[in-house]
């Protein structure tokens, strides 16, 4: 029997052992998946993937071009993306990769030891081919981890966004749109193209701006701002701002921004009041 069947088929025969030394080495850790005392469900997930990366990881091996399967790549990628999802944190998981790492060697030196007939350097091939095989395949599953992490960032961004500057109908033709906390260059600019957007789908006549409860503006912010007004008044909206502080006022008079054109109201209710709408209707 050919050196690759031998080692096939030792990891198929072994792969049950390496898979219950693997998990006993967890740890109690309730906030990742590896935790010790995780349920049977998530328990039998690993023993799936444990089961298939044994199986990808030792066909690689037994590859002389050193180059990853198709389903190996597959089996990295979809881990990263397990894990992004289930909320392990990326050391948490190099940390198991370590550790199967030399578990899964020192099968394999057993595997050495049974086999005192095999030519050394097919065990220098061996050897060589399971560090470069390792190194590849956690270098293909951070990459992907990473690729997924920032899409789930951006998406929950988004949602943040969304949530942070709701265009709130408080009638069929009057809105408001209350800006809380700091507002930085990429959250104006997807205030602008949502605020824009959601006023002509809820055909919104008076929008009403309030910055009371928004400490800083910066240069570019305040361009946005003033920017959005006027792109309101464009599509048919009349714009007015309330809560501008002293610092923000500031800002806007140091770049020429004329606030004369808009109109502004002090509070909130001094604006809706001038719209006709009460807070506090009798």
């Amino acid at each position: 029997m050919k050196t690759k069947d031998k080692l096939m088929d030792y990891f198929r025969i072994q792969s049950e052992q390496v898979v219950n030394e693997w998990l006993e080495m967890r740890v109690d850790d309730q906030f990742s998946i590896f935790h010790a005392h995780a349920s049977k469900e998530i328990e039998d997930k690993l023993r799936r993937e444990c089961r298939s990366f044994i199986q990808f990881i030792t066909e690689a091996l037994v590859n002389k071009d050193f180059k990853l399967s198709e389903e190996l790549m597959n089996w990295s990628n979809t881990i990263a993306r397990e894990r992004v999802n289930d909320g392990t944190s990326i050391d948490k998981v190099l940390d198991q990769f370590q550790r199967f790492r030399a578990l899964y060697f020192r099968f394999m030196k057993k595997w050495f030891l049974e086999n005192t007939d095999m030519l050394e350097e097919e065990r220098y091939d061996l050897i060589e081919n399971y560090q470069v095989t390792f190194d590849e395949v956690i270098k293909t599953f951070v990459l992907s981890y990473k690729k997924h992490y920032e899409n789930r960032l951006k998406d929950q961004m988004g949602l943040i966004n969304e949530l942070s500057s709701p265009v709130i109908p408080l009638s069929e033709t009057i809105a408001i749109l209350p800006l809380v906390g700091d507002i930085d260059t990429s959250r104006a600019k997807y205030i602008m193209e949502s605020t824009l957007q959601k006023c002509v789908e809820k055909e919104i006549q008076h929008l009403v701006v309030d910055l009371s409860a928004v400490p800083v503006i910066d240069t570019m912010v305040a361009q946005k701002i003033f920017e959005l007004m006027n792109t309101l008044t464009l599509v048919g909206v009349q714009p007015m701002i309330t809560g501008i502080r002293p610092s923000i006022a500031q800002t806007a008079v140091q770049l020429g921004i004329p606030l004369g054109s808009l109109t502004i109201h002090s509070s909130l209710v001094s604006a809706l009041d001038h719209l006709g709408y009460s807070l506090n209707p009798c």
